[in-house]
């Protein structure tokens, strides 16, 4: 058994990184790092977007920027590496020379690399090296000067509509998205090239006053001890020639503290890892801000704070300086240990450590990841109990099924309730929350309703739609590659309308969006001549329960919705998209509901309907925030509108199959058709089952306009 999880694990992971091995020509060796520095180095805990995380996560989400995997695997002398992301930063930190070689940019589009004069490799799954790409005479530039071009335009407000059509430009993507990842890998290339290099000043060779420098750069450290004397010396100097050095070095210093992050700058730049001074300041201290605070800002300060500073912060810069110039050295672990004993010391003292451990854990179990091949599992066997239905060997494949379904959906509750014992607020706040939430509901709904029916169909349904959540979410994850653990504002924390609508409303999609798949198994049903009526009778109760189910939270969740948008916008409704998506799935719930209860629809329509109504789910859900509009356009994800048409042209195909059998499976309809006698009452279903299938063209032709 778990030979066979590892397995289906690994084919998972090869799926979803599209490919992890490559040729890696240009390493001839590489020297994996000791495992007791990558577990030191792992669990240092650093600030990032508004929260405390442990540096493995950090490194896993900046690789995954660039890489597309959180785990690099390439060859080298025909022996397979597989290097963690946290063995990569600290590659990129303390070996940079060995990171540059590794091949971890992935670019799909070939164009993207003849657009800046580098040649593609022979499989677009081969990655490049920053080496590869930088080496390439005019190729940065090049990539500067579209991403410059592009950007004016997309930020241009008076060029809304080309700027939207540039950016969905696959080349354009590839090349602002290719630009964007070289940059951050520069920036975390250079990190600690201040520590590592010093400036490019000796200022023993200057005056006598100062002590000789080892090959002839400072190290920051001294140069920042000395600060004060070399301004004053500087001030008083006749020699135009020690002025120019000084200012060389003074500029130096300035671009080196720029790279490592200063404190005013929120973005990812440099990594926030020394906590403050004060345990009144929530904000950590990258290492730009103890250069900048000890030289160009210190004066801020008064005489009596700046040696206290001083005392505080260049201790800080010479751990680093010994760190970063004795990599190879026995002394490298010992150093990192105390240093990272020392910021975990004050982070507990603060109070801020004690999630790191969880988030550790959280990271070391992959919860979605162990639910996934469960499912998988799950549904194989329960393929194989359909070869022998009724015997004993089937029933007990069964049990097995049934076991392995629990399992995953245990460890996918977990993992939701991981991230919000985390966070410490309620399960969804982001798009990407939204969908192992609504994987997790759906599945818990089949296992009541197959608590109660017995028939396997609410079980079948459960495993497929665990296996096809999962893998959304993965693939989401992969596409946005950002931490997917995020603080939320204050305000919408402790905003009790909000939590309660967000909550409510994904339970409907969820109820919605199984409606429409177990739907799928009764137009099936009757389109291929599969299945009893029992069968049938047994799907349409199903569709018809749980889409009262999921009215009840849909139609709650949007009144909701309308409650906080008044206490916080100051109106009930305003027709923002989202809001009509909702609306939209209420009304058609109502309608199936109606006609049914008036005998309009039967048990063919009503699984029709079911499905019409989770196409309006999926629009609701992920295609509202593709209009960039309304105030509920929080999830734009490039990249993906083929895939919803794909989706909408699917679904409109099986209605259109469910339309045709109202016409071609009844008989006297058949016949006055043939004979071209239609009445009244052919004309609706001819009507729809037209409609259904010129929205199928439809939808496949947006599909192939959308990738351009």
């Amino acid at each position: 058994m778990i030979t066979l999880i590892k397995s289906l694990k690994l084919i998972l992971l090869f799926t979803f990184t599209a490919s992890l091995n490559f040729s890696a020509e240009a390493i001839e060796s590489y020297k994996k790092w000791d495992a007791e520095i990558v577990e030191i180095f792992k669990a240092m805990p650093v600030q990032e977007d508004g929260r405390l995380k442990p540096v493995q996560t950090v490194a896993r989400y900046k690789l995954m920027r660039i890489n597309n995997s959180k785990r690099l695997s390439f060859e080298v002398k025909g022996e397979k590496i597989k290097v963690s992301a946290t063995e990569w930063l600290l590659d990129c930190l303390f070996r940079p020379e060995v990171a540059k070689q590794l091949p971890i940019f992935k670019v799909n589009n070939p164009d993207v690399l003849e657009a800046i004069g580098v040649e593609p490799h022979k499989s677009p799954r081969e990655r490049y090296s920053y080496k590869e790409i930088s080496s390439v005479d005019g190729a940065m530039g090049k990539l500067e000067e579209r991403s410059k071009e592009l950007e004016a335009i997309i930020n241009d407000p008076d060029k809304e509509e080309e700027g939207k059509k540039a950016r969905r430009d696959p080349v354009n993507a590839g090349l602002l998205s290719l630009r964007s990842n070289l940059a951050e890998f520069f920036y975390t290339l250079n990190a600690f090239n201040f520590a590592r290099n010093g400036i490019a000043v000796d200022l023993g060779e200057a005056s006598e006053d100062f002590k000789k420098a080892e090959g002839g750069r400072s190290r920051v450290s001294y140069f920042l001890s000395e600060f004060d004397k070399v301004i004053d010396l500087a001030r008083n100097s006749d020699q135009q020639d020690f002025i120019d050095l000084i200012s060389n070095g003074l500029n130096d210093l300035n671009n080196v503290m720029r790279v490592a992050g200063v404190k005013d700058n929120i973005s990812s730049i440099g990594l926030a890892m020394f906590p403050p001074m004060s345990n009144n300041d929530e904000e950590w201290i990258k290492p730009g801000y103890l250069i900048d605070q000890l030289s160009f800002r210190k004066n801020e300060l008064s005489v009596q704070d700046q040696k206290k500073f001083a005392q505080w912060a260049l201790p800080k810069v010479q751990i680093l300086e010994r760190l970063t110039r004795n990599v190879e050295s026995p002394s490298f672990a010992t150093d990192l240990r105390a240093l990272s004993d020392e910021i975990v010391s004050k982070a507990k003292e603060r109070g801020e450590y004690k999630n790191i451990e969880l988030e550790l854990l959280n990271n070391r179990l992959g919860l979605f990841h162990w639910a996934l091949p469960f499912y998988i599992m799950a549904f194989i066997l329960l393929a194989l109990t359909w070869l022998g239905q009724g015997t004993k060997v089937s029933k007990f494949l069964t049990y097995g099924v049934i076991a392995m379904t629990v399992f995953a959906t245990i460890a996918l509750i977990a993992g939701i309730c991981f991230r919000s014992v985390l966070l410490g607020r309620p399960p969804i706040s982001t798009l990407y929350e939204t969908i192992p939430f609504i994987t997790g509901t759906a599945v818990i709904l089949c296992l009541i309703i197959e608590f109660f029916d017995r028939k396997g169909i609410a079980l079948a349904c459960s495993t497929m739609i665990g296996i096809i959540g999962l893998f959304l979410a993965f693939r989401f994850e992969i596409k946005e590659a950002r931490d997917t653990l995020k603080v939320l504002e204050a305000v919408l924390r402790s905003n009790f309308w909000l939590a309660t609508h967000v909550i409510a409303i994904n339970i409907g999609y969820a109820a919605a969006i199984l409606g429409g798949v177990i739907a799928h198994l009764y137009i099936f049903s009757s389109f291929f001549n599969i299945g009893s009526k029992d069968f049938r009778k047994s799907v349409t109760r199903m569709v018809y329960g749980v889409t009262c189910f999921g009215l009840l939270f849909a139609l709650v969740g949007t009144v909701l919705g309308g409650v906080w948008a008044n206490d916080s916008w100051g109106r009930f409704w305003g027709w923002d998209p989202k809001e009509n998506g909702a609306l939209m799935i209420c009304i058609g719930a109502l309608i199936l509901l109606h006609a049914r209860m008036g005998g309009y629809i039967k048990e063919l329509g009503i699984n029709v309907i079911a499905v019409l109504i989770l196409m309006i789910t999926v629009f609701s859900w992920w295609h509202v925030n593709q209009l960039e509009t309304g105030l509920h356009s929080y999830g734009f994800t490039s990249g993906i509108m083929f895939w919803l048409f794909i989706v909408y042209a699917i679904e409109s195909a099986v209605i259109t199959m469910g339309i045709s059998c109202s016409i071609f499976r009844v008989p006297e309809r058949k016949a006055r058709l043939a004979a071209y006698r239609l009445s009244l009452s052919d004309l609706f279903p001819l009507a729809f089952f037209l409609l259904a299938f010129i929205f199928t063209i439809v939808f496949v032709n947006l599909a192939k306009i959308s990738t351009g």
